[in-house]
């Protein structure tokens, strides 16, 4: 079953820390030290709204920041495939058992668990990254091809946008451009033979996968995994999540896999955090860009917390007042976990 759900790859990856002094100090590293020892002693940056993470959105992409979607989702991707090999490395390879049959090596089977919007886009980005690194990727991407057309109502590249329906929710309704983007990443998923667990049909098939069957087929890879990485709902989500990533997140909570979650334990408001107990607590957080403030309680429990998306233009970190640590080497993240309170 692993060889069919999760791929196998032998590349290694090759980080090598150093400081950057343009963003707010911290001590240096050596060489030798693993950007995780920056880990307790954690780091003030501030953590924004919604509303402020919109705006820095929007300026990085507007003419001033001068960034396309694609060039953002490729450093976010980069920065969280980057952050699993951190927390959670690849072992080393293993000779043949005495079937002649390939060992799994520690931390090598990473699912990856992607959403309709952009932070989909990210996790299919690092899912490729991964791959790179030698970790054997998979990927749960169950996105209807479902976007919103403008007022001319046109087809677009043969068929992928079509009028959507009034009951399909607000956060499947995608730009012609945004799904054309998602489309690529995805391709370059399949290019590198990626397992693609329970994928949605394109709008024009008739037979589409019944809600049950792609619940089972998650459940499955979700016990395959070593690592889960959660890119199901960004900072923009609202309301309740509904099928299929309804499930998704009750498994989320029931799972003993480790979860790393992208910006926000999916479900959680991005500005008060798990705010009815109900959802999951991810076992380590990566914050895109600046850390959100639904998760200052999480991050102040002294939880794994690591910063990624090292794209912020300087003079915007100044202007307000972000307070970024800065990245070691060529590193895409860095550890800002806060010391745990004490009892």
């Amino acid at each position: 079953m692993f060889s069919t759900i999760f791929g196998s790859r032998t590349t290694e990856p090759s980080p090598s820390p150093a400081t950057d002094a343009r963003y707010d100090e911290l001590p240096s590293l050596s060489a030798s030290t693993a950007p995780r020892t920056v880990a307790r002693r954690g780091h003030a940056a501030r953590y924004i709204t919604a509303d402020e993470a919109k705006q820095i959105d929007a300026e990085l992409m507007g003419p001033h920041g001068a960034f396309s979607l694609d060039q953002l989702m490729e450093l976010a991707g980069l920065s969280i495939a980057q952050c699993v090999s951190e927390l959670y490395p690849l072992g080393p390879p293993l000779p043949l058992d005495a079937n002649g049959i390939k060992q799994k090596r520690t931390n090598e089977r990473v699912l990856l668990c992607c959403g309709p919007g952009n932070q989909g886009g990210d996790g299919l980005v690092a899912a490729r990254h991964l791959t790179q690194f030698g970790y054997a990727a998979s990927i749960f991407y169950p996105k209807l091809l479902l976007i919103r057309l403008g007022e001319q109502g046109r087809n677009f590249q043969g068929g992928l946008c079509r009028v959507l329906p009034k009951r399909v929710p607000k956060y499947k309704q995608l730009t012609c451009s945004q799904d054309l983007i998602l489309q690529r990443l995805k391709k370059q998923c399949e290019n590198l033979e990626l397992p693609l667990i329970a994928p949605a049909p394109l709008a024009s098939s008739s037979f589409p996968m019944a809600p049950d069957a792609q619940a089972n087929a998650f459940k499955r890879a979700l016990t395959q995994a070593d690592v889960v990485v959660d890119c199901v709902f960004g900072f923009s989500f609202h309301g309740p999540p509904r099928a299929p990533f309804d499930f998704v997140l009750k498994a989320f909570k029931a799972t003993d896999r480790p979860i790393l979650s992208v910006d926000i334990p999916s479900g959680w408001d991005v500005e008060k955090g798990n705010v009815d107990g109900e959802g999951f607590t991810a076992d380590a957080l990566i914050s895109l860009t600046a850390p959100k403030l639904g998760v200052k309680e999480y991050a102040e429990e002294g939880r794994t917390h690591w910063l990624g998306g090292r794209f912020v233009p300087f003079a915007m970190v100044k202007e307000r007042g972000l307070n970024l640590p800065s990245f070691p080497g060529s590193m895409q993240c860095v550890d800002i976990t806060m010391s745990a309170p004490e009892q």
